[in-house]
């Protein structure tokens, strides 16, 4: 899903390194409550559709909202991060923020799984590690196995992080182009989808679910909120492209409840980025939680569910109920994903950010 700590929504910082902006509270807030939507999902809706020998969830959250908002907000600070200065080192950061973090966490749930899987239940080959280290489930669903399906968002972030660098860096598209620009991207996926639906044709669903055309307009609703809050599009204009972006979900997904879901989040999102700080609202210690929580909320994306769904499963073996499993799959989650950003994500940002500053001094 998201969501390096390089684009962390509380921070306002920049992979290149750019000084810091004051945090604001209202991203904090917003990406930890889109990533709880992501469990909350996961956990009570998802869990027993694919393993219906767990026990009934005494509630059902049936709304995939989470990972699809975390992208619209991973592209708003694609393109806050963006303006300020070396695209290279940009590009660099992100890259160096969610690739070790997920190879990392693909290696420690693959041993998970082969270790603890219940009877049964699946756990990965040496052929399925390789396929998901090379992120190649969405070129061949069909050949190759999620080790976590939540990791889907990761290779679409790459694909559209290094799209933006390159239109970046050599066509520098700004101002009324980006704009024009957004509303092509919007035109090419929504064309191609009846095509993607109806011709069978494995090359062209390979190409087109690929390079992650299926949701694209995720990516793109999040820059223009951005461009937005710099008024680089007006009012009006903004709001005409975002209601294009949700049309394009509900074309997309089919799911009239996932759409206005999304367009709710779309807005909070909108007011986060236009409004002021919502600090004024909560107490400095819940500010504390959040700023915190939020930090480490790319890694405990990469790490609840597989391992969550085996937890879950273990536990109900030993009699814990519905809610003891899902108290355990947060506070799995938020424990292992603390462990991976602390001993993973932020180590080697820093490493490869400093072995790229030896290489390449800034003039």
């Amino acid at each position: 899903m998201p969501f390096s700590s390089a684009e962390r929504p509380g921070n306002d910082t920049s992979a290149d390194g750019a000084p810091a902006k004051r945090r604001r509270v209202s991203w904090d807030l917003l990406r930890v409550a889109f990533v709880a939507l992501v469990l909350l999902f996961h956990g009570t809706y998802l869990a027993r559709q694919w393993h219906p020998e767990l026990v009934a969830r005494p509630i059902v959250f049936p709304y995939q909202l989470g990972a699809s908002l975390l992208l619209v907000v991973s592209g708003y600070f694609a393109a806050h991060s963006l303006r300020r200065g070396d695209v290279v080192r940009w590009w660099v950061g992100r890259m160096a923020r969610m690739v070790p973090a997920f190879l990392v966490g693909v290696l420690g749930t693959s041993l998970f799984l082969r270790l603890c899987a219940p009877p049964g239940w699946y756990a990965p080959d040496l052929r399925d590690v390789l396929a998901n280290l090379a992120m190649l489930w969405n070129w061949k669903p069909q050949t190759y196995t999620y080790v976590d399906a939540a990791y889907w968002t990761i290779p679409l972030q790459l694909l559209w992080f290094t799209a933006i660098f390159a239109l970046w860096r050599w066509r520098r598209v700004h101002g009324d182009a980006t704009a024009r620009a957004l509303w092509t991207v919007l035109l090419i996926e929504m064309f191609l989808l009846p095509i993607r639906l109806h011709l069978q044709s494995e090359a062209f669903r390979t190409l087109y679910d690929g390079f992650g055309l299926y949701r694209v307009h995720l990516f793109v609703a999040g820059i223009v909120v951005h461009l937005w809050s710099r008024r680089r599009v007006r009012g009006a204009h903004a709001v005409l492209l975002l209601g294009a972006c949700t049309l394009a979900h509900l074309c997309q997904t089919r799911h009239v409840s996932w759409s206005v879901g999304l367009a709710v989040g779309i807005a909070a999102i909108c007011l986060a980025a236009l409004g002021p700080d919502w600090n004024r609202f909560l107490p400095g210690w819940a500010g504390r939680m959040l700023e915190w929580t939020a930090g480490i909320t790319y890694a405990v994306y990469l790490v609840h569910q597989s391992i969550g769904y085996v937890v879950m499963r273990r536990l109900q073996d030993h009699g814990v109920g519905a809610w003891g499993q899902l108290l355990a799959l947060g506070l799995l989650a938020i424990g292992l994903g603390w462990l991976l950003t602390v001993l993973v994500e932020r180590p080697a940002h820093r490493a490869i950010m400093r072995g790229f500053d030896r290489l390449r001094p800034q003039s």
